[in-house]
């Protein structure tokens, strides 16, 4: 399995390489977007979206004050609740796939500030290559009423160079947090059951 938690040089991998953007609509916006439709001939039927798969090294994100691992030493701790999505044609040879995170979100004792920056990936692969990363930063404010709450990212968006109709079998995607060596180490230690649901 790739290490999610490097950078990758994606410069010679594939020809053509996907396009991934960051929408100012949340996931309001993109539950309202399923319901509508367009008029062109190959808008007829939604087409068939690329296999969407969140690694369980990557589904948590725990932030530390850099003076221990101890609860009392925890800025932050998110995990991926729920993935959420859906692919529509961009034009005759493009498929566009939207995506949204819901997270839920623990603010820890050794928090200083009220927002704090959640950063997380896509990755496309085709076949066992990564042909394209890209990493959102969700920034959340903690309620001043409550430890714990739930959030929703910004609509990601990605452009595959393949026809709706025939959508490739080799492309799929991998979501997760952007994490550290130090991160990504402890979640593979301390890996649990996920609880998200992906589209």
């Amino acid at each position: 399995m790739p290490d999610f938690s490097m950078s990758h040089d994606t410069a010679r991998l594939h020809r053509l390489i996907p396009r991934i953007a960051l929408s100012g609509a949340g996931a309001l916006g993109l539950m309202t977007a399923l319901t509508g439709c367009t008029n062109q001939a190959y808008d007829s039927f939604a087409p068939a979206c690329p296999i969407t798969h969140i690694p369980p090294e990557a589904a948590d994100y725990t932030l530390y004050n850099g003076k221990g691992t101890t609860f009392r030493d925890m800025v932050v701790h998110a995990s991926i609740v729920r993935l959420q999505g859906d692919c529509l044609p961009g034009g005759e040879k493009n498929l566009k796939t939207r995506i949204v995170l819901r997270l839920a979100v623990e603010r820890g004792p050794a928090a200083t500030e009220e927002k704090i920056s959640l950063p997380w990936f896509i990755v496309v692969m085709h076949g066992d290559k990564i042909v394209n990363k890209h990493v959102f930063h969700h920034s959340v404010t903690f309620p001043a009423t409550f430890s714990t709450f739930q959030t929703g990212t910004k609509v990601a968006i990605v452009d595959l160079p393949i026809a709706p109709k025939s959508v490739d079998p080799g492309y799929s995607f991998e979501v997760g947090f952007q994490l550290n060596k130090d991160q990504f180490d402890y979640n593979r230690q301390h890996m649990h059951t996920a609880t998200y649901r992906a589209y």
